[in-house]
Formats: C-alpha cells, sequence, structure tokens
C-alpha cells in the first residue's frame, strides 16, 4: 500500500467518502481480490488519514461494458448531487475498466464534484498530472478488458470450430476434460439410452409426461460431477425438461450451437459423435408442436399449427400425421394436456380431433354467410378512423425519434470540434473519441428505425378492403379453401380466423380476424350442424 503525502490544500477529515468495491469477474475462481478483502484494506486506508466513510458499496456486476453497473450510476448520481465528495476504491480498475465510465470520474473531478480520490494500489493527487496519471489507470484497464475479451472470444472459436462446448451438460451426454460430448452409458448408466427412446417415443406421439415417467421409472438421472455448487446432486426428467430443453435442441442430431453460431459435429471426423436421433425425425417433432427449423422440406406440411384449441382445457392442440394400417397419413389434432378431461378414460372422449373436422366447418360456414353493404360500409368508416389514429401515433413516433437524431448528431458535431487541437494519444481525446462512435452507433439505430416507421406509413383506408373486394372473399373462401392444397389452406385460413376450439367430434367455437370479427359478430350463421353464433 502507499502512504498518503500531506495535501495541505484539502482537508480529508472533512470530506464525505463513499466506499465502492467491485468483483472482477463473475467466476469466484478468478477473483484478484474479494470483496471483503477490498472493503479491508479500503478502510485500513481511511482509519489511518482519517477519513470518514459514509457509505460502502458493493457490486458484483462486470465493468468491461459501460451501462452495466446500476449501483455505481447510483453512485454518480449521489456525487453530482453533492451527497458525497469523494470516493475510496482499492484500485483504479474497481471504479472503471472502460473509458467512457472513466471519463465520467475524470469529468466529476474536472468539475470539482469529486474533491478527492483514495486507492489502497494508487496514489492519486487532485492535480493535472494526477489526473492525467488516472486517466492513463483507466485506458490500461480498458486495453487489458478489450485484450482479455478478444483472447476469450478466439479461445471460445476455436474450441467451437473443434465442436468444443462449455456450459451446462447436455442430457443424456457426459462432457469431457477436453470439452468434448460422449453418451452418458459408462458403468451401465442408460441415460443415452433412454434419451433416444424419449425421440422415438416422441415420434411416435407420446406425452411429454407420458416420456418423462418413462425414463424416470428405467433409472434416469443426471448427477452433477464438476459443478462445485451442485456437485453430487441428480436432475430427474420433467415434461418441462423436455419440451423446452431437450426437444428444441437440434444438438441431439449433430448440430452443435454455441454463442449463436452451428457447428455440424457430424462432418468433425475425430469428434466420432453419437447422435441421440436422425435429422428427420427433430425436423417432424418441431413440425409435430409449432417450432421453426432450418430444414422442414423434409418434414410433412401441417396446417394450423397453433390455432386448433381444446375445448375441455383450452390448451393447444397439436398437428400430427400418425401412418395408417393402408400406409396412408391422416391429419388430426392431438391435446397433450395431462390433466385434460379427454385422459379420463371413463368419459371416452377422443384424444384427438380429425383435421378435415376443422376444415369442412369452414366450407360450411363461408358457404351461408349473407353480406350486407351497408352495414359493411359502417364497419369500413370505423376502421378508416381507427386507422387515421394509428397513423397520427406513428407520426408523433417518428418526430420523437428524428429529434433525438438531432440531438446525437449535434452532440457528434460538437464534440468532433473540440477534440481536434487535443493530442491524440491523450486521455480526454480517447474519452471523447469513444464516445463519438457510440453515439455514432445509436445515431445508425435511430435512422434505421425511423426508415422502418417511415416505409410502415400508408394511407389511412388504403389497406382496408372495398366491399366488392370483401364481398369476392368471402364467395370464394369456400370455394379456394375445397380445392387449395394444404398449404394454401392454412394461408386461407389464417386470413380469416384467429382459432378454432374443438370438443371431441366438433367445433364448437372460433374467433375471426378484422374484418370479418367485427362484421359477422352480430349476424347469426347457419350451417349443417345447426346455428351458431
Amino acid at each position: 500500500m502507499y502512504e498518503d503525502e500531506e495535501e495541505p490544500q484539502i482537508d480529508i477529515t472533512t470530506l464525505r467518502y463513499v466506499l465502492y468495491a467491485r468483483k472482477s469477474t463473475d467466476d469466484p475462481k478468478r477473483q484478484v481480490r474479494s470483496i471483503d478483502d477490498q472493503i479491508d484494506e479500503c478502510e485500513v486506508l481511511a482509519r489511518r488519514n482519517g477519513m470518514r466513510i459514509v457509505k460502502k458499496i458493493t457490486e458484483e456486476k462486470s465493468a468491461r461494458k459501460a451501462g452495466n453497473r446500476p449501483k455505481f450510476d447510483q453512485m454518480i448520481q449521489d456525487i453530482e448531487a453533492g451527497k458525497y465528495d469523494g470516493v475510496v476504491a482499492w484500485n483504479p480498475d474497481r471504479l472503471a475498466r472502460n473509458m467512457t465510465e472513466g471519463s465520467r470520474i475524470l469529468s466529476l473531478i474536472d468539475a470539482g464534484r469529486i474533491v478527492d480520490l483514495k486507492f489502497a494500489t494508487h496514489h492519486f493527487v487532485n492535480d493535472s498530472s494526477g489526473q492525467m496519471l488516472l486517466g492513463i489507470s483507466f485506458v490500461m484497464a480498458d486495453y487489458y478488458s478489450r485484450r482479455l475479451s478478444e483472447n476469450v472470444n478466439r479461445g471460445v472459436k476455436k474450441g467451437l470450430k473443434e465442436g468444443k462446448s462449455s456450459g451446462t451438460p447436455k442430457h443424456g451426454y457426459i462432457r469431457h476434460e477436453d470439452g468434448i460430448y460422449r453418451p452418458d452409458d459408462e458403468d451401465g448408466c442408460k441415460n443415452f439410452e433412454l434419451i433416444c427412446d424419449a425421440w422415438k417415443m416422441r415420434k411416435k406421439g407420446d406425452s411429454l409426461k407420458t416420456i418423462a415417467n418413462y425414463m424416470n421409472k428405467n433409472g434416469y438421472a443426471r448427477i452433477y460431477k464438476e459443478n462445485a455448487e451442485k456437485a453430487g446432486q441428480k436432475v430427474n426428467m420433467s415434461d418441462k425438461i423436455l419440451s423446452n430443453t431437450v426437444f428444441p435442441d437440434p444438438f441431439y442430431y449433430g448440430i452443435l450451437i454455441q454463442t449463436d453460431k452451428p457447428v455440424d459435429l457430424r462432418e468433425i471426423d475425430e469428434y466420432n459423435f453419437k447422435p441421440a436421433t436422425d435429422e428427420d425425425t427433430y425436423n417432424y417433432i418441431q413440425q409435430m408442436t409449432g417450432r421453426s427449423t432450418k430444414n422442414t422440406k423434409r418434414s410433412v406440411f401441417k396446417p394450423l399449427v397453433e390455432m386448433v384449441y381444446c375445448a375441455y382445457c383450452n390448451s393447444k392442440m397439436y398437428p400430427q400425421t400418425p401412418q395408417s394400417s393402408n400406409k396412408t397419413r391422416k391429419l388430426s389434432y392431438r391435446c397433450d394436456n395431462a390433466h385434460c378431461q379427454r385422459k379420463n378414460k371413463e368419459l371416452k372422449l377422443s384424444q384427438s380431433v380429425r383435421g378435415i373436422v376443422i376444415f369442412k366447418f369452414m366450407y360450411e360456414m363461408l358457404e351461408n354467410i349473407e353480406v350486407n353493404e351497408s352495414d359493411y360500409e359502417k364497419l369500413r368508416n370505423k376502421l378508416i378512423v381507427s386507422n387515421q389514429a394509428n397513423a397520427h401515433k406513428q407520426a408523433i413516433e417518428i418526430h420523437s425519434l428524428q429529434g433525438s437524431l438531432k440531438s446525437i448528431e449535434k452532440d457528434i458535431k460538437d464534440r468532433s470540434l473540440k477534440i481536434i487541437t487535443l493530442d491524440k494519444n491523450s486521455p480526454i481525446y480517447r474519452t471523447n473519441e469513444t464516445h463519438i462512435n457510440e453515439q455514432g452507433v445509436r445515431a445508425n439505430e435511430l435512422r434505421n428505425e425511423i426508415d422502418k416507421l417511415t416505409e410502415q406509413r400508408t394511407n389511412p383506408d388504403e389497406d382496408i378492403m372495398s366491399f366488392e373486394e370483401f364481398l369476392n372473399v368471402i364467395k370464394n373462401a369456400s370455394k379456394h379453401l375445397k380445392v387449395a392444397d394444404v398449404v394454401l389452406k392454412d394461408h386461407i385460413a389464417r386470413l380469416i380466423y384467429l382459432n378454432v376450439h374443438v370438443d371431441s367430434e366438433n367445433v364448437v367455437s372460433y374467433q375471426m380476424k378484422e374484418p370479418f370479427k367485427t362484421y359477422f359478430k352480430s349476424y347469426k350463421i347457419f350451417t349443417g350442424r345447426g346455428e351458431r353464433t
């Protein structure tokens, strides 16, 4: 520690100091100094110099990027409000490891808001030389952070190309120390075998609950081994883990995604990856559950995904096309809610509903609709008024963004003119240069937002159908639905309906999109199954 020299111009015993301590990393094993150690050394420094610490602030957020530390930001606001006269910290890099926040500290010193800084490992004198040395400390901390980040990212990218990964291991696999995944089947463990069974069962249409119960009954349990906090803990399978973690992950057929970048483990010869399923099965299950995949051409297209709901439990029903005995596939929608009345065997309710039942309802409904021109014109006028209000709201939002953009452009211009005469190697120049670059990025973001909103602006009555267009849609909708292929059926249905609710045999209720919803809400629709509203 440095001994503080006498500074006659400041009576530090009368100042109010805030003590700030921060972790250096999110990993406790890599601490340079723990928070408790930082506080202890700062308190020793304060007692030795007769300083009065009125507040202690501890934070565990990273300081590599600006705007990531709420407690630091609050401390700066309190200093600006006059609550504290000085700051005590273990080292300058505890206060700032990026030039944006470093410049905030220097600006407060320059403005006299921070009268004094004290560090356990750095001697600061509040004069031009002291401020320059402090600025250099911030620059070095910023440089170290950037280099560390670059090295870590370089290592991650290199490891990813080789199929190596980090984080929580995948279910059914063990990740070795070299980052390579191997099946969890050592010493008689059946985890990998059970994960493979899970994919086969899901493809057959078994529910998530059924699959989870099967796996746990047959001894599935993942045991944490290396994680210090969870070592020895067991994790059994659940329907939630299957739904959120296992079945959406393309890793199980060979695509590892890390840092948002995919690597095909099947193409790395030395990896010898053993998949739990194949790509076709993966794509089939994603389509069955309504998820999108990058390659679904090999899967059967299923219409009305996330549009069909169970009338008994209000859960989404998922499309499936199981192969029948004569090797044909028939579309149906199945409810997977384990608590649904459909699961009660005494009620003898069908677990699924045929897709043709839903489409026949739509055919008959659209064939029996009668359209009144005067009523439609009233609706059209209401929609025009609503669109005008939306257009006005968009115009205000665009104007607000344009104001923010002008303010940023002025700030960039003013700062650019001010630093022209400064030494490019000085901390102040580098600080302002960083700020200008960040403002430039924000300006581009605002321009993109403005362009996007401007493109979306239309004439308030431009997107509303005329009565003739509306009538044409109604008259031809049923006919087009009947003769269209499955993809076009899905498209037409989505133009008119939001959803349908089905019991064990029929459609019992539905919701339509505008303008159909508003127009038909007061009309009775007669179909072959009786009167509906």
